[in-house]
């Protein structure tokens, strides 16, 4: 498989690997953490904060964009294809950094956060679309797309409102153009705030649009995979937003089949139960199990704060993590396509550049106010 072949060699070039000197060079990030520029010590690294995570993804965007002229070429496309199950696959393994104990101590505070932020936000777009007077089903994609987990919720919630195929796509390339450039200015501003990983894991996983997106900001912030760090944070905030995609999809649902007119609402359509069990991610459903799973010893001690230190077997889940993860946001970056990106414009770009922004601004500056009463897991 040529495209994955292609990904794993430019992870290897920018990570390099325990031992790797190939006439003196040892990888891109081994590298920068060497480099003096100016007399200042690793300055790409401690004032940019580049790590593989950041430029695996831009290598990807560079292969689409530049190198192979805004297409995959089809001898790539499978591999590159493959990187979003790589994604899922290491979004499930997160589920050994937690317990069910560890889950429970973030209490009804932070689910009524969230859960407030997918009301609100849905509540918002329903009320842009009447403002700007778009399509009722480009309405209800971009209402859920927006207030949960981009390109799943934007999928499960359209063909419970008719949505088109177009309109998932211009759903999913608005929350894509948003998203690039939240991966990108999130650890700075972070870092430039002095948040804590716990704060700063609360915010992304609030306010960021995208559970790719979420993944890539939380390890360009702290690339460290453990109990605590802003991934941990970042990954089990957005894994309790996307859980609420059966309830936002049935109040979209409901919001759109009551302002049809009686002849339009008996078309035939699949019903809300089936659509659900079709559309929800089963990737969460992984997730869950390893939760449980660790929870029950299954993997050892997981390493949380003032317990037993991690077991060489989540030791070895964490390294394999960091590589899938390497491996997944590069094939992310190639998903990007500015020449897609530029045709998502009109009235329904407007509603997701407002309610992007205000959400995840509004999300800082809650984090910032109760960053007192975060609980770390």
């Amino acid at each position: 498989m040529p495209g994955l072949a292609l990904i794993v060699i430019t992870l290897v070039i920018i990570r390099g690997y325990p031992g790797m000197d190939i006439a003196g060079f040892k990888g891109i990030e081994p590298w920068m953490a060497a480099t003096k520029v100016f007399g200042m010590q690793k300055p790409l690294t401690d004032a940019f904060h580049l790590n593989y995570i950041l430029l695996g993804i831009i290598a990807g965007l560079l292969y689409r964009n530049v190198i192979f002229g805004g297409e995959i070429p089809a001898i790539f496309s499978d591999g590159f294809k493959l990187s979003r199950l790589m994604i899922k696959t290491g979004i499930i393994l997160l589920g050994s950094l937690y317990t069910v104990q560890a889950i429970v101590q973030l209490g009804a505070f932070a689910i009524f956060l969230i859960g407030g932020f997918v009301l609100l936000t849905i509540v918002m777009v329903l009320w842009l679309g009447k403002v700007f007077g778009i399509d009722r089903s480009m309405t209800g994609v971009l209402a859920n797309a927006l207030s949960i987990c981009g390109v799943s919720a934007a999928v499960a919630t359209a063909p419970a409102v008719e949505g088109r195929a177009s309109q998932v796509a211009y759903a999913i390339a608005t929350i894509l153009g948003f998203g690039i450039l939240t991966m990108f200015i999130s650890p700075f501003i972070g870092h430039a705030l002095g948040l804590t990983d716990l704060q700063y894991g609360a915010w992304i996983g609030t306010g960021i649009l995208n559970s790719g997106q979420v993944l890539a900001a939380a390890l360009a912030f702290n690339p460290t995979i453990a109990p605590g760090t802003a991934v941990s944070v970042g990954e089990i905030w957005n894994i309790m937003r996307v859980i609420s995609i059966p309830f936002a999809v049935f109040i979209v649902t409901v919001w759109y089949w009551a302002g049809k007119e009686a002849q339009e609402s008996k078309t035939a359509r699949k019903s809300l139960g089936t659509l659900l069990v079709e559309k929800f991610p089963v990737f969460v459903i992984g997730f869950l199990v390893v939760v449980l799973l660790t929870s029950l010893g299954a993997f050892g001690d997981v390493g949380l704060k003032g317990g037993p230190a991690a077991s060489a077997t989540i030791k070895m889940l964490r390294m394999w993590m960091q590589w899938i993860f390497g491996f997944g946001l590069v094939g992310l970056g190639g998903y990007i396509s500015f020449r897609e990106l530029s045709q998502a414009g009109g009235a329904p770009l407007k509603i997701g550049l407002i309610v992007g922004v205000t959400k995840y601004v509004l999300a800082l500056i809650v984090v910032l106010i109760i960053k007192d009463y975060l609980v770390s897991i």
